[in-house]
């Protein structure tokens, strides 16, 4: 109300759910998703499609999300190159497995992998367990 321009929220943006809380509680016409959408990165597609309807995303799960996760990976590779890429695409991996509930045992291997082909070997394994977001 102080304001005449259109006001988008943020902050433990982490679901439709609390997207929608943060909306009602503070009147914004929108919501930003920050560290939520790491390893889900459907995540703002599924909040605007719960709040404001269209499309609903594709949520990848089986091979579709080990082929999304591996060409993130590569394309990590090729844009930063193989020793800087390798150490970028860290934090997502580690995002993708926390969301798969992978092994902690599995998730250092696949993080520690010394050849992108040995990781991207791992990787079916790795995402292969119960726990993704839906």
């Amino acid at each position: 109300e102080a304001v005449n321009i259109p006001v988008i929220a943020n902050g433990d943006v982490t679901s439709p759910g609390t997207a929608r809380q943060v909306m009602q509680a503070s009147t914004a016409k929108g919501v930003m998703v920050g560290r939520a959408a790491g390893g889900q990165p459907w995540l703002p597609g599924l909040i605007a499609h719960e709040l404001f309807g269209g499309a609903r995303p594709k949520i990848p799960h089986g091979r579709a999300l080990v082929d999304m996760v591996a060409a993130h990976y590569e394309a990590s590779l090729s844009f930063y190159g193989q020793h800087l890429g390798a150490k970028v695409i860290r934090k997502h991996l580690g995002w993708y497995m926390d969301h798969a509930a992978t092994p902690a045992a599995l998730r250092r291997e696949v993080l520690t992998a010394p050849e992108p082909n040995v990781l991207l070997a791992l990787l079916p394994d790795a995402l292969s367990c119960e726990g993704l977001a839906a």
